[in-house]
């Protein structure tokens, strides 16, 4: 079985902690708009995320050649969609749009220490 990389290791490790942190925020506020506002951005973030993992995996594998335009689009899509979930969180009055920025921020913030821990040190041929 193939041992799961970095990226794959956070994606595991972002469920329990936003699901950890949907919880201290209902049983600090009790308003279950927060608790939606901060999942629609961990939804929002672990679907970008996957996105982009998919389509940059396949495309080291198959077209090496076209990684930067596929980088640009990538990031872009994410601005957008990011701005259009933090406008309807805006818009929407039950809503918290602090609550999802956070729960956009929640897969960065779990990456880091995820990245420092499972890191492999030197030289890495399957770091792709």
């Amino acid at each position: 079985m193939k041992k799961p990389n970095v990226i794959e290791l956070t994606f595991l490790f972002t469920w329990p902690v936003s699901i950890i942190v949907a919880l201290i925020i209902f049983l600090i506020s009790g308003d279950w708009g927060l608790v939606v506002s901060y999942i629609l951005g961990v939804f929002t973030v672990l679907m970008m995320q996957s996105m982009n993992y998919r389509i940059m995996k396949n495309t080291f594998k198959n077209n090496p050649g076209n990684i930067q335009r596929y980088t640009i689009f990538i990031y872009i899509a994410k601005l957008v969609l990011y701005g259009i979930i933090l406008y309807v969180a805006y818009n929407e009055p039950n809503w918290n749009i602090f609550a999802t920025l956070g729960g956009i921020m929640t897969y960065r913030i779990v990456m880091f220490p995820t990245t420092i821990i499972f890191a492999k040190k030197g030289d890495d041929d399957s770091a792709v």
